[in-house]
């Protein structure tokens, strides 16, 4: 998959000094730990600039020490204490992103190789990569790797020609081949200490510091570049030992561990080859494969990256974005509940084009965990607070202050992880800590210390925390609650000042919505201001101005963003009916249109059982609104009258039920929703809860009509059906009436109706031989448990009609994590391809064109082998053997880093982005490849992201000429995605693929009892077999996920 920032930040490393070996400065709650090892050692890493008032309320400039509570909730927000400070987006900002020295042309010299590229790949080329596609009859047959990523038959020419920025910088590289090796690192078993010598795995920080270590033992002469992780570049070979393996001690934990690092290869890196493809488009090694050069283009994307990498100041998250730690100008800190702090970084990675190598540079946003003394961050909290300070500093990594006895001058820093306050429910057996409560202070805190115990403490007895280190290191515990670093069974106790949160660390629990808010508001910039960040902040991060290594390398990065040429397609007509029942042309503004006083151009079936119902939290409120809600019930049913859906005038009685939820909103709901399907509704509209969706009340409301009882449902919020309503009897608000007619193009469409039609139709589908395909698969991401058992799901849509208006669908569950799907692809292919053929009078598609969506680069080539093989099965179940459909395959990509912003004020839109209909398919892509970048949609804040399409296999357009083929597929994408039922705008990404990933969500919503369970909970029951759920037959051929 694309990069979507997998992985773990890595935060500061320290210094590579060793301390003192000195004293025993860790506390079990059992007796005294060893304290062995090395640390950084130096100067403090504190600091006291902010006084040292302590836990009970001694003296300091935060007041009450501890309780300091939300002290520092209003920084960086616009005048302190709440949330807001966001104001003018523009301000301070020219229109379109001026650098000093202007805006350049787009390199003309790309532009007449990529004409020159193509000329040569010419027709004749074509024609025989064409000739050899045969269209499968029969048997499914394995595509020819001939047939695969047909050439661009040409660039296309249709729209209005416009200069662009794009976000990459030209990379100059020197021919010449670089040495490969890849990485394995493991643990040395110390046979001394049994089963319990072998270390654990390394992974992140750790892992960074062994590699580090080894390198600095090999490749002292030699410039190379590596991720820390299981790679690295070198200039030349290294002076690696015959073995090829390096023992690595490391200590950063306070453990004598030892680590092999073995280095495999070398390999070559062949940069020259890399740059001769670029210039020509064609692969010395006449291989077929997608994409080319990875590994030059890899290890080019690692060179650039690799001085913030390995710098003390950067975070790094996967292999491509880093951040910076030291810029208060790049950061926001978001305060109560979890003082995190969003950072602005930069992502990084070397991209392909038709005569240069690009790096691709983008703005980044992460959520930070803070960084101080643990003792500070206590200060932030109230002493009411001590449970969430408890979860919060669980897993919080940490540096560890080891004192020495007798030298307390001199201390050893070790890495360990927070498990939390001292707790009394601390540790087993007869000689259990003695905690009295949580969030205790060292004097209060007591653990048993065996022998030998420093002078002045009785040895095998019970010593608290305060007086251990005063006996011991004569030093006087400040008065915060006692840490546990260690483990629930076997704690390890420090006092608070000594323990200092490791910067750069990741949040990884799921943001509340005001934190929520708060991301989105920092991250939502103009293209001015992030075209000027990548510029500037960017740089600086990636260190592309002062890094003597890239220049060793071979590597220069131009200073300059690219500038591209790119073309606004011409905006197509919408269509409704008017009150007269004839056609209306709406014309569209900035990607929009209003479609005030006009009808939908054909309602759906009509609904001749409907009532509704009003769901409320049970308590002694519940309900209060009725009477307000069964007013604006009235109101939004005459509305949709009014856009033609036809809808009895009378609802099944009792309607307007009301039904209080528990513990249990499945439990609660399910009496009524039988009632409800005893008496043969076929539409039921749902009123809910509150001003926010209450996840579990819609997962039941969604689960028991889709699948158990199967009639449809809209859900509107009680908050916003009654906004603005005042009185019974008083004429909905205008933003009533909005809300109405958003709502009502999701009943027209549940009821199979068309909302709008293009006025010039879809060239190549008007002739209703045509059928469009969308399919995604969605993974169990973005969990707060373990996800291993969990299902993948794959929602497949297929439009019935030339309006491309009606896509019914199917969805199924498979193993979780596999992108490509399994078997049962033929199967439901098949089964849209005889809903098509009853729908159109017995007829079978002649054009079969599909768009995948979400896969990345490196498995263009496994949709081949795996997805299409079974899509022809899928044919061959109901086709004829010698008349099987023509099928074009193309891949739509929302997840990729590439961004244009406009050169000219003319050529935007008010949110100062690119004017919606834009196509870039020269100067950032491969002159041979058939893809292009379209930003279909009209930005309305922050930055416009552009889809990406590349076609896969082409049966579909390869019949038009070379240039109406180029033409007609872009003219296709940007249309249908002004033909998503559920909006008056154009969308981001055609259709298709949206609706795809609409249904996978609903999907999700099924299956909520695996996807949305507790930490602790088991997902045994997934890992044999997916879970399937079936959609009731009622829906089954109907838009029920919209």
């Amino acid at each position: 998959m694309s990069d979507r920032g997998r992985g773990s930040f890595r935060g500061d490393r320290g210094g590579g000094g060793r301390g003192a070996r000195g004293g025993r400065g860790e506390y079990r709650g059992g007796g005294e730990g060893r304290g062995r090892g090395g640390g950084d050692r130096g100067d403090s890493y504190g600091g006291r600039g902010r006084g040292r008032g302590d836990y009970a309320g001694g003296r300091g400039d935060r007041g009450s020490g501890f309780r300091g509570g939300r002290g520092d909730r209003g920084g960086g927000r616009g005048g302190g204490g709440g949330r807001g400070g966001f104001t003018d987006k523009f301000a301070g900002e020219t229109q379109v992103f001026t650098p000093p020295g202007g805006i350049p042309a787009p390199d003309n010299r790309v532009t007449e190789l990529e004409n020159k590229i193509l000329k040569e790949h010419g027709a004749s080329d074509i024609t025989t990569k064409m000739s050899k596609v045969q269209i499968s009859g029969g048997k499914a047959e394995q595509p020819s790797a001939d047939n695969w990523f047909p050439c661009r038959p040409a660039f296309g020419t249709r729209g209005v020609e416009v200069t662009l920025w794009a976000n990459y910088f030209k990379l100059e590289v020197e021919a010449r081949t670089l040495a490969k090796y890849s990485l394995d690192v493991s643990g040395i078993q110390d046979k001394n200490k049994g089963p319990k010598g072998q270390p654990r795995e390394a992974k992140g920080n750790k892992l960074h510091s062994i590699i580090k270590s080894a390198l600095e033992q090999v490749g002292r002469d030699v410039p190379y570049a590596t991720e820390f992780k299981d790679q690295v570049i070198s200039v030349t070979p290294l002076s690696l030992p015959a073995s090829k393996e390096i023992v690595v001690k490391y200590t950063d934990e306070g453990k004598d561990d030892e680590y092999k690092v073995k280095f495999n290869g070398p390999i070559d890196v062949d940069l020259g080859q890399l740059s001769n493809y670029l210039n020509s488009m064609r692969d010395p090694t006449g291989s077929t494969s997608f994409p080319k050069f990875e590994d030059a283009i890899d290890a080019v994307s690692i060179i650039t990256g690799f001085q913030a990498r390995g710098s003390d100041q950067v975070a790094s998250l996967g292999r491509s974005r880093y951040f910076l730690l030291n810029k208060a100008s790049e950061a926001y800190p978001m305060g109560f509940p979890g003082f995190n702090t969003i950072i602005r970084g930069i992502f990084q990675s070397a991209r392909p084009a038709t005569g240069y190598l690009l790096l691709n540079a983008n703005v980044a946003h992460g959520v930070f965990r803070p960084s101080d003394l643990v003792s500070e961050f206590m200060k932030k909290f109230d002493t009411d607070k001590l449970h969430e300070l408890h979860k919060l500093l669980s897993k919080l990594r940490v540096r560890c202050k080891i004192l020495t006895e007798g030298k307390p001058e001199e201390f050893r820093v070790f890495q360990k992880a927070i498990c939390g306050l001292a707790d009394k429910h601390d540790g087993t057996g007869a000689n259990r800590p003695r905690v009295p409560a949580l969030g205790a202070t060292p004097s209060q805190v007591s653990f048993f210390l065996r022998a030998p115990a420093p002078p002045g403490i009785k040895e095998d007895s019970y010593c608290t925390v305060a007086d251990f280190y005063l006996k011991k290191y004569k030093y006087k515990c400040q008065n915060c609650p006692v840490v546990n670093i260690k483990s629930k069974v076997n704690p390890v106790y420090m006092p608070a000042e000594l323990l200092k949160i490791i910067p750069g660390q990741p949040l990884r629990r799921k943001t509340t919505p005001d934190e929520t808010r708060d991301m989105i508001n920092f991250s939502c910039r103009s293209p001015v201001a992030n075209a000027t960040s990548i510029s500037t902040m960017g740089r600086e991060c990636l260190g592309l101005d002062s890094s003597g290594e890239l220049a060793e390398f071979g590597i220069t990065v131009d200073k300059k963003l690219l500038t591209v040429k790119g073309r606004e397609l011409p905006t197509p007509q919408i269509l409704y009916l008017n009150s007269k029942m004839s056609q209306q042309t709406l014309n569209v503004f900035e990607g929009g249109w209003n479609m005030q006083d006009v009808r939908f151009i054909r309602p759906g079936a009509k609904i001749t059982k409907w009532t509704w119902v009003h769901i409320d939290f049970a308590g002694h409120y519940a309900h209060s609104k009725y009477e307000l809600v069964a007013d604006a019930m009235k109101d939004w049913i005459a509305f949709m009258r009014t856009m033609g859906i036809s809808i009895a005038d009378s609802p099944l009685q009792p309607a307007g039920a009301r039904i209080a939820v528990r513990q249990s909103p499945i439990d609660d709901l399910r009496n009524q929703f039988k009632a409800i399907k005893n008496a043969g509704a076929q539409f039921v509209f749902i009123v809910l809860p509150g001003r926010k969706t209450e996840t579990r009340v819609y997962n039941a409301v969604k689960t028991l009509a889709d699948v158990e009882f199967g009639f449809h449902t809209v859900n509107v919020l009680e908050n916003n059906l009654i906004k603005g309503k005042r009185a019974v009897g008083e004429p909905p608000q205008r933003s009533q009436l909005q809300l109405f007619a958003n709502l009502g193009l999701k009943v027209n469409l549940k009821m199979g109706g068309v909302n709008h039609k293009l006025k010039d139709d879809v060239s190549i589908v008007k002739e209703g031989k045509t059928m469009v395909v969308g399919y995604d698969v969605t993974h169990p991401t973005n969990l707060s448990g373990n996800t291993d058992g969990l299902p993948s799901l794959v929602g497949m849509v297929a439009s019935v009609d030339s309006d491309l208006a009606q896509w019914p669908a199917t969805a199924w569950a498979q193993a979780g994590r596999v992108e490509m799907l399994d078997d049962t692809l033929a199967e439901r292919f098949a089964e849209r391809l005889r809903l098509w053929r009853s729908k159109n009078k017995q007829q079978l598609p002649t054009n079969i064109i599909i768009f995948r969506d979400g896969v990345s680069e490196g498995q263009f080539s496994q949709v081949l082998v795996k997805e299409l093989p079974l899509i022809r099965r899928g044919c061959t179940q109901v086709y004829p053997a010698n008349q099987q459909p023509k099928i074009s395959l193309i891949v739509s990509v929302k997840r990729h880093q590439t961004r244009f912003y406009p050169t000219d004020p003319n050529h935007m839109v008010k949110s100062r982005n690119i004017k919606n209909g834009t196509v870039v398919d020269r100067g950032v892509t491969q002159a041979t490849m058939w893809d292009f970048f379209l930003t279909a949609h009209s930005g309305l804040q922050g930055t416009s992201r552009p889809a990406h399409y590349t076609m896969l296999i082409d049966e579909v357009f390869r019949d038009r000429s070379r240039q109406d083929a180029a033409n007609q597929l872009e003219k296709l994408t940007f249309e249908m995605c002004h033909l998503f039922g559920r909006a008056t705008k154009a969308v981001s990404i055609c259709p298709p693929a949206y609706y795809a990933d609409i249904l996978c969500t609903r999907h999700r919503v099924y299956l909520a009892d695996l996807f949305e369970r507790s930490d602790n909970q088991s997902v045994q029951s997934a890992t044999s077999e997916s879970p399937q759920v079936k959609i009731h037959d009622n829906l089954r051929d109907t838009m029920y996920y919209i």
